[in-house]
């Protein structure tokens, strides 16, 4: 490689004597994701992640002490090109950034060049500078071509005369595009030297780097601001939507790999939210989205990085034991028409953004905002905020966003930071809400099928999460009870269905026209209400089974190290209520949740299955009247009805335990106990002892999913 000081002591010499002393400096290895950004007047590489704006250093000595623009990767050799103004040629830039001085032969025009790129098809660089005498040039980058490094002109920059400082050749076509200054999208066809403007993004500036990626979506960053904007070329009224916010520069040139992705698959750098994909979640919807970097600024404590979003019911907490949502807190219930409090827990100096979809909408409007760059510093960091008269009452969502920039919208990347999406419940001024276990928390439910024999007891047959709310009026009547919830894991191989009941509810009490029941995000057509000796029973599923397909060599759903499974089953439930149900009347948190048999085999448990007559409920829980009673005391079973034990064995164990929190539940044939040592005296004692056994750090990591 040609040090700075050899090029200079060449270029003392002679032009042509540099030129001709060729060192090969190393491509590179493979088609690059990021961009690379040439700025500054001694040019220094960057690389740009064009999905956020973050951007290191890659080079702050590129070997020359002038400018280099008019850039282009070449797919044909996997080295970059440029324009060197101190040396007044091209050259190629290998992997270690060093620039390599080309001679060039033919009819020089004695131009220096900031607009280029590297063709995709012929294997050849194109140059061009404006106005007459001026034009577009091509130099092809063939070894092996007759024509190899000699100027050819094209067209004169009198007829082709746009006001542009790069462009970038599409990765389908032989076609060049740019954006002037004035925010016309340009084709340019290098063949005949033809401009077609294509119409006006919206968007006005000096766009010194162009780039596409493999899926023909230009992207274009301005000097003045380092905004980013992404333009659909193809689009019949083409527009500028700003994407994320990266380096500014008076000078600034690009190159990229035309067929990359803008996010390499299965990378874990970026946070993006997990609201329903309405809000703009998605990577392809512009999804909000933060770059991870080690001493970057985060919201809590947890966070997770992926290559796209997971839009709700798929959101990436599912099937986890801990929420990565961890950083905003909401201290009191949002109601139409009054303030509450929100705290922002911030690892440092910062601002924080915050959207609620108030009208139920779908999506975050522009009026939605109620927190707008709010400074934050580290640790607690409460707001006040109102929510409007006009709120709709219901389920709905919010996006903080906290990061070191300002002006974020609730859409968009950013180089720092972090994206919370938050499932929130607004409800009118005429209401109260109850929540089980609290107002952000979710409540385990973890189940083992094998009762009346112990089996395995590993406690998680089922593991399921939920919340649960009672609306009530001022009066204290009763108006809905909502539930929501995921299977977070089934490591069972029995077919088993999932049903809640409401001892004392009368089922003639509730509005079954008006049951709004979801799985998945689909609405149910089927009634799930089955009338149980004045009981209410909600049937969420009658064969969980049939959720959960078993594929990729996984027996089960996220009980086995190293495996994920298959498939899913999130459900949104709303029960409402006709009058004269009131508060005291209605059946405290967690109600009587169980499962339940179908036809299918129990064996070696049982002979002959029981099908929906087998329920295992929580420990002192009665069945309902369903239930088969010759069951009691079979195996393993210690219940005494008479006594009001039930679902216990002759130690007091259960096959069914409810925890107040996410629960980190044990591997497949893992005993409970060998899992969580202190479980054993917390069940035996009914609760009195050893209350924390269910945290992680009273379990055995190496034995827990």
């Amino acid at each position: 490689m040609i040090s700075e000081h050899s090029i200079n002591l060449l270029f003392g010499i002679g032009l042509a004597s540099a030129m001709s002393w060729q060192v090969q400096a190393t491509p590179f290895t493979e088609c690059p994701t990021p961009a690379f950004l040439v700025q500054k007047n001694t040019a220094e590489m960057f690389g740009v992640n064009l999905a956020t704006g973050y951007y290191q250093t890659l080079a702050s000595n590129m070997g020359t002490s002038g400018k280099v623009n008019a850039m282009g990767f070449n797919l044909h050799d996997n080295y970059m090109y440029g324009w060197s103004r101190e040396f007044a040629t091209l050259v190629r830039i290998g992997a270690d950034f060093q620039i390599e001085p080309l001679m060039l032969t033919g009819d020089d025009p004695q131009l220096s060049f900031f607009v280029g790129d590297v063709s995709l098809v012929d294997n050849a660089q194109y140059m061009y500078q404006r106005g007459s005498g001026k034009g577009l040039y091509r130099l092809s980058l063939d070894a092996s071509a007759d024509d190899y490094l000699q100027w050819q002109k094209l067209v004169d920059g009198g007829s082709l005369n746009i006001n542009i400082f790069d462009f970038a050749f599409h990765p389908d076509r032989h076609m060049l595009y740019s954006v002037d200054s004035n925010g016309r999208l340009w084709m340019i066809d290098p063949q005949s030297g033809d401009a077609s403007q294509l119409g006006n993004v919206g968007q006005s500036g000096t766009f010194g780097a162009v780039y596409f990626d493999v899926e023909g979506t230009l992207y274009i960053s301005r000097n003045q601001d380092g905004q980013i904007f992404r333009i659909d070329v193809d689009a019949e009224q083409p527009s500028a939507e700003l994407f994320a916010q990266g380096p500014s520069s008076s000078n600034n040139d690009g190159a990229r790999c035309a067929i990359a992705p803008i996010v390499e698959p299965g990378s874990a750098d970026i946070d993006f939210g997990d609201a329903p994909a309405s809000y703009g979640t998605l990577l392809s919807d512009n999804g909000a989205r933060h770059q991870l970097a080690a001493g970057q600024l985060r919201l809590g404590q947890q966070v997770d990085g992926e290559a796209d979003a997971k839009a709700y019911p798929q959101s990436d907490d599912a099937g986890f034991w801990f929420d990565d949502e961890d950083g905003v807190i909401f201290i009191s219930p949002l109601q139409a028409g009054a303030d509450f409090l929100m705290v922002v827990q911030s690892s440092g100096a910062g601002f924080a953004s915050g959207w609620f979809d108030t009208n139920g909408n779908g999506q975050f409007d522009a009026n939605e905002q109620l927190l707008a760059d709010a400074p934050v510093i580290s640790g607690d960091n409460v707001f006040l905020l109102s929510v409007p008269a006009d709120a709709v009452e219901g389920e709905t969502w919010a996006r903080i966003r906290m990061s070191s920039v300002t002006g974020l919208a609730a859409i968009g990347g950013a180089p720092d930071g972090e994206v919370e999406d938050h499932a929130i419940y607004i409800s009118d001024q005429h209401t109260k809400v109850s929540f089980y276990p609290g107002l952000q928390q979710k409540a385990t439910l973890a189940f083992e099928d094998n009762w009346p024999m112990a089996g395995d007891y590993d406690l998680n047959d089922l593991v399921v999460r939920f919340q649960s709310r009672q609306i009530s009026d001022a009066e204290d009547n009763m108006v809905r009870f909502e539930l929501e919830g995921e299977v977070v894991a089934m490591g069972a191989s029995f077919h088993n269905g999932l049903a809640f009941r409401l001892p004392g509810v009368d089922p003639a009490s509730i509005d079954q026209s008006l049951i709004r029941f979801e799985v998945n995000g689909e609405l149910q057509s089927q009634s799930l209400l089955e009338s149980v000796a004045g009981d209410s029973v909600l049937v969420l599923s009658a064969d969980l089974k049939a959720h959960f397909p078993n594929q990729g060599g996984c027996d089960f759903y996220r009980t086995e190290q190293g495996c994920q499974g298959n498939g899913s089953f999130s459900f949104s439930l709303r029960v409402p209520f006709k009058q004269g149900l009131t508060v005291n009347e209605f059946p405290a948190a967690p109600y009587d949740p169980f499962i339940f048999a179908t036809t299918d085999s129990r064996a070696p448990v049982l002979d002959v299955s029981p099908g929906r007559a087998l329920e295992i409920h929580l420990k002192n829980q009665p069945p309902t009247s369903m239930a088969d009673v010759s069951l009691w005391n079979l195996l393993d079973d210690f219940s005494q009805p008479s006594s009001g034990l039930y679902y216990q064995n002759a130690n007091g164990m259960p096959w069914a335990i409810v925890i107040p929190y996410p629960w980190q539940h044990p591997i497949e044939r893992v005993d409970i106990s060998a899992a969580y040592p202190l479980f054993a005296g917390f069940a035996q004692s009914s609760g009195t002892i050893n209350r924390s056994w269910y945290l992680p750090a009273n379990g055995k990591s190496e034995l827990l999913y």
